[in-house]
Parts: C-alpha cells; sequence; structure tokens
C-alpha cells in the first residue's frame, strides 16, 4: 500500500514537471499536445507478483488490462483507476478477491475477500470468535479460493443444582407386634445436595455435563419400621409334607384349612420355619400327607430329591 502512495506520488509530481515543461514550451512555441501514445514501461504487481519493466502501448490502466489479457472479477481492486492515463513508470496494483464460504451461527456467508490466511478472511466477513471457539481449518493458513470455513461455537457453563437424597429404610423384628404387621417407629426424610456442574455447549446445544463437586447440604435421616413377628397359634396338625409346582409362591395346598388361610410349617428334624398361605385343596386322601408345599416353599424346607419332610402344621390366627 505505501509502494502504491510513493508511486502516486512520482506519478503527480512527473504530470506536474510535464505541464511545467508544456506551459514552458507553449509560452515560447505556441499550443503544445502531450503523446503517450509510444511504446513505454510500467510495472505490474498482480495480487503480490511483481513484472518489472513491461512494456504497453496501451493509453489507458483498462486498455493495459485488456491488452495483456488480465481476467479480473467485478469486486478486485485496481490501482490507478481504469480510466487513468498510462505513463511510463507506472505501477500498476492487482488486489484479486476469492470466494470463501463460512457456516457460522447457524447461518451461511458467502464472500469473496482480499484476505491472506483464514483469520484475515473471518475477519473481512465480520466475524469475530471467542477464545473457545473452534474453526475446521489452521488459522494461519493460507487462504484458497472456494474455502469454506465452519466455525463452532463453544461456551461452557457452570451451574449448581440441588438433588435429593433418598432415606434408607431399616426393619427389625419386633415380637410385640402382629405378625404380618409393620409399624413405622421413624419417619424417613429425605436429605439433599448441591452439585456442580461443567456444562458444554456446542452451536448452542449441550454435549456433555461433568460433575465437578458435591456438597451434602441436609442429610437424610433413616426410616426405622417395626416388622411384627407376634404369632398367635390356632389348630395344629403333624404328618408328612410334599411338594408340586403350581404358583411359584409360598402357598401350599391343604384339606383341614380354608384357602386364604396362613399356616406356618415347622420341618421337624431341622427346626426351619416357613410361612405359606392355602391356595389350593390336597393333597389327595390315602396318600399319607397332610399338605402339599408349592415347590419354592418345600425348598426352604428339604431338598426336593428328598420327596417328603415330616413337619408341624400351625394355623396363624389374625
Amino acid at each position: 500500500m505505501f509502494q502504491g502512495i510513493k508511486n502516486k506520488t512520482k506519478i503527480s509530481l512527473l504530470i506536474a514537471v510535464l505541464l511545467f515543461s508544456t506551459k514552458v514550451s507553449t509560452a515560447f512555441f505556441g499550443k503544445r499536445q502531450l503523446d503517450f501514445s509510444g511504446e513505454k514501461e510500467v510495472i505490474l504487481s498482480d495480487n503480490g507478483l511483481v513484472y518489472q519493466s513491461v512494456k504497453t502501448k496501451a493509453l489507458t490502466v483498462k486498455e493495459f488490462i485488456q491488452e495483456n489479457k488480465l481476467d479480473l472479477h467485478e469486486e478486485d481492486q485496481v490501482y490507478p483507476r481504469l480510466d487513468d492515463v498510462l505513463l511510463p513508470g507506472t505501477n500498476i496494483q492487482i488486489m484479486r478477491s476469492v470466494p470463501v464460504e463460512i457456516l457460522v451461527d447457524g447461518g451461511r456467508i458467502q464472500k469473496r475477500v482480499f484476505a491472506k490466511d483464514v483469520t484475515e478472511a473471518l475477519g473481512e466477513a465480520g466475524v469475530s470468535l471467542a477464545p473457545l471457539d473452534k474453526i475446521n481449518l489452521t488459522k494461519s493458513a493460507p487462504l484458497v479460493s472456494g474455502a469454506k470455513i465452519e466455525v463452532t461455537r463453544i461456551e461452557i457453563e457452570d451451574v449448581e443444582e440441588e438433588e435429593r437424597i433418598d432415606f434408607e429404610i431399616k426393619e427389625k423384628e419386633d415380637p410385640k407386634v402382629k405378625w404380618r404387621t409393620k409399624e413405622i417407629k421413624q419417619k424417613g426424610i429425605a436429605g439433599k445436595k448441591i452439585i456442580k456442574y461443567q456444562i458444554t455447549y456446542k452451536n448452542g446445544e449441550q454435549v456433555s455435563k461433568k460433575k465437578v463437586s458435591e456438597k451434602i447440604t441436609q442429610r437424610p435421616v433413616d426410616e426405622i419400621v417395626s416388622v411384627g413377628t407376634k404369632v398367635t397359634v390356632g389348630k395344629t396338625q403333624a404328618g408328612r409334607a410334599s411338594w408340586y409346582a403350581h404358583t411359584g409362591t409360598m402357598a401350599c395346598a391343604s384339606v383341614k384349612f380354608p384357602k386364604g388361610a396362613w399356616l406356618r410349617v415347622t420341618a421337624k428334624n431341622t427346626g426351619k420355619q416357613i410361612f405359606v398361605q392355602v391356595n389350593d385343596y390336597g393333597p389327595d386322601p390315602g396318600t399319607g400327607k397332610i399338605i402339599d408345599l408349592d415347590k419354592v416353599a418345600f425348598e426352604r424346607l428339604a431338598p426336593v430329591g428328598a420327596g417328603v419332610v415330616d413337619v408341624k402344621v400351625e394355623e396363624i390366627l389374625e
């Protein structure tokens, strides 16, 4: 640019000298007309590439461009102006624009720029980058015609969220509470905690959420539940128990006790106990068995391969 200004000053001085010489000559010899139609030498700087001592007979810059078949885009810049007279030693400077496409903030910018690298191109297009923003090309990479520049906006935000801490339920057997009954002795209270997250956004969309820290502001209080074990026994029965696959639950078949009744069954050889509910009628008469246990219930007293086990059956009164 400074070279262009210097050259412009030289040209202006040359024109002034020529005009002065013309006036002097006119004063002594009459009117005289300047003629620059002859061959002259000029300097051409085409987008930074300099050609010294270019010979031409062109009268104007435009004619020189046409004479040398220099293709120009309407947005390219030429100095001096196209209609300026071409003088010997003129430095013709051509600055060529290149098309670029910029994808940024959900939009598309198509523009011709004079930038030398990607950073300059973004600046000419009025696109500014924040410290965390990313682009798909190296910032200092030389700009090529048709370059496609994609800008990814990166934002990082620190947020705090309050979250609930569930309380634990702890059950304790209580011989004073009726069997199959539960009583809440201490009500549970949920706790609270503050969690700090670092959230990353790309082009406005959340892509990650990282936990940074956690602070408990209120500790939870356990809920204490008494589980009744107190049993009132009604009718009893002793004999052999067998098994059958029926519902896959803690159930049984009985002839003596009605459907829906709860029974406590104790294995005589081990003392193991289970509670089962009558949901079927059986065993068949004449088998010598007093109760048929569902398979899952029988397995808690004896191996299934044993087939039968001696038990004591007690009716639970509710």
